[in-house]
């Protein structure tokens, strides 16, 4: 039987505690960046820090602007080239190409869709700045060979963690292992403010310079000069932009980062009941003790022996199941066609045909889940 309402493939997790928060800001008359984001700030680094390890953050409008401002911190620039996997959205790529630097893609590992490390080691040249390693769907890439890349080669290592907020490898966090870590608030993620973004990073110097990036190019006291004890002096020290962070978003950050975990544990929950009960012939991406999945998406393979995938979405959308695809690799666009021979890219030209997307999110009931278990069987069955 078809269910009456449709089941998106992501819906942000709200509770009273989100909407009261964002009421006291509202009333507080303090919406812009202010001792909310302050304190958004340092929660999530304290959720990050492992070992004693010391984490700085810096909340932004977005990821795109976390990876913008740390290539720009790190002194990327014209002349310079910078490695990206194929696998990602268009944000990964294009902030290289604001910074002046020249784009570098490469294909990926079959089983996780994280960039190929080896193929990587394989495009470095002397013009080899950065390799911005994307955790696809909440899969931590090989932290220990993209550190031993960085270290050996004198290579900064940026990690697009968009998908990745508690994510761990190896039992520590991600967030504590590169020059710099970005993650993404989108409402679709597993931490979400609607909009925003976090760099972190062990670099207290890094950290406060993307801050004075974000804002102009002003020092961050500036954020302080309508208030009683502010100064309204400013100086503005050098080129900045408009990307800082609003105490309304953070309130919901604040909220979303207590149940962090809970919505984790369940989305792994569903991913289990997923892996158990979807048909034999759908193959998963991979998963392991040591590097833990938190599955901002879950993303099968349905061989095109079996159906089409294009076709199989549109089954599923008729049982108003939500579907999609993540993500089309960079190289097919048509911006980037002509300038990435696409024979560089066998293993993501492989898969690309057959990846499908289906509904995760914490808020899905065990009904829902079912539902979608017994329609996708019955449709790669027929």
């Amino acid at each position: 039987m078809i269910r009456d309402n449709f089941l998106p493939l992501s819906r942000p997790s709200v509770d009273e505690d989100g909407i009261a928060a964002v009421a006291e800001v509202l009333r507080s008359g303090w919406w812009t960046t202010g001792p909310v984001v302050d304190r958004f700030e340092r929660m999530v680094a304290d959720y990050l820090r492992h070992d004693g390890n010391e984490i700085h953050s810096v909340a932004l409008n977005s990821c795109t602007a976390g990876l913008h401002l740390a290539l720009l911190a790190l002194g990327i620039g014209k002349g310079d080239e910078v490695i990206v996997p194929t696998w990602t959205f268009a944000a990964t790529a294009q902030i290289v190409e604001w910074t002046g630097a020249t784009l570098v893609l490469c294909d990926i590992e079959e089983d996780s869709l994280n960039i190929d490390i080896q193929k990587a080691e394989r495009l470095i040249n002397s013009r080899t700045k950065a390799i911005i390693p994307v955790h696809m769907a909440g899969y931590p890439c090989d932290m220990d060979g993209l550190k031993k890349i960085g270290a050996d080669r004198g290579i900064k290592i940026v990690e697009d963690a968009a998908h990745a907020i508690g994510t761990q490898y190896r039992g520590t966090k991600i967030g504590n292992f590169s020059d710099a870590t970005v993650f993404s608030f989108y409402a679709t993620k597993n931490l979400a403010t609607g909009e925003g973004g976090m760099v972190v990073s062990s670099d207290e110097e890094l950290i406060g310079k993307i801050r004075k990036l974000s804002y102009f190019g002003i020092y961050k006291e500036a954020f302080n000069r309508y208030g009683k004890t502010g100064k309204w002096f400013y100086d503005i020290e050098e080129l900045g932009y408009k990307y800082n962070f609003d105490s309304i978003h953070a309130a919901i950050g604040l909220a979303q980062l207590h149940k962090i975990d809970v919505m984790n544990n369940r989305r792994k929950h569903i991913a289990k009941v997923y892996r158990n009960n979807l048909s034999s012939n759908v193959l998963f991406t991979a998963d392991s003790e040591i590097h833990n999945h938190i599955y901002h998406l879950f993303i099968v393979r349905v061989p095109s022996s079996i159906i089409e995938r294009d076709s199989l979405i549109d089954k599923l959308k008729q049982r108003n199941i939500g579907a999609s695809v993540h993500f089309r690799p960079l190289h097919m666009h048509s911006y980037y066609r002509g300038r990435f021979p696409e024979d560089n890219f066998p293993v993501a030209n492989k898969v690309f045909p057959e990846m499908l997307s289906i509904p995760m999110f914490p808020s899905m009931t065990d009904e829902d889940i079912e539902y979608v278990v017994e329609h996708f069987n019955d449709l790669v069955r027929k």
